[in-house]
């Protein structure tokens, strides 16, 4: 069967797979591979989403029908909801109660969402047609309520890593900005 990069779904792992892999190859390669899988599979995120557009490109969408569709997109796979903040110029907050990539009873020590990270920069960069940044700041594989994603330019993104990594907290470190 001949099967184009649209028929295909995109199945979100869950904290299961990436447990097995960190026991296997150890945490960081893990991100990695992870990361690299969500950004390979961006590509066809961005084929379906473009392809229920029917103005042309998913950048001249109004930025509320382009949430309310990646709203509804994750929701309908079962992926879970997130809700979309601008916090900062150019900077970007997806947040999710129920991200299927998170393990709410597993206690990790950091986020954990890595194939989430890669998907979301990969589809936010074709859409903006420049590289694009994603931190996922809070998980619920860690303890928090809720999964919540930053994304933007990788500059700001790496003085905010930068920032929080040096004791910062996250509101402290996006006032450092500017």
């Amino acid at each position: 069967m001949n099967e184009t990069i649209t028929e295909r779904p995109i199945c979100l792992p869950d904290a299961i797979l990436r447990r097995a892999l960190e026991e296997t190859v150890g945490p960081e390669q893990t991100a990695l591979a992870l990361q690299r899988a969500g950004q390979s599979s961006g590509d066809i995120l961005f084929e379906h989403l473009h392809e229920d557009s029917t103005t042309g490109t998913l950048a001249e969408l109004g930025e509320e029908v382009f949430w309310e569709r990646l709203y509804t997109h994750f929701v309908e796979e079962g992926w879970g909801g997130m809700h979309f903040e601008e916090i900062h110029k150019g900077l970007g907050s997806l947040t999710s109660p129920d991200w299927l990539e998170a393990d709410p009873n597993e206690g990790a020590p950091r986020p954990s969402c890595h194939f989430t990270t890669g998907l979301l920069a990969n589809l936010f960069g074709r859409i903006a047609e420049v590289e694009i940044g994603v931190l996922e700041v809070e998980c619920r594989s860690k303890g928090d309520l809720h999964c919540r994603f930053l994304f933007g330019g990788r500059n700001a993104l790496e003085n905010l890593y930068a920032e929080i990594r040096a004791g910062a907290t996250l509101e402290a470190a996006i006032e450092s900005l500017g």
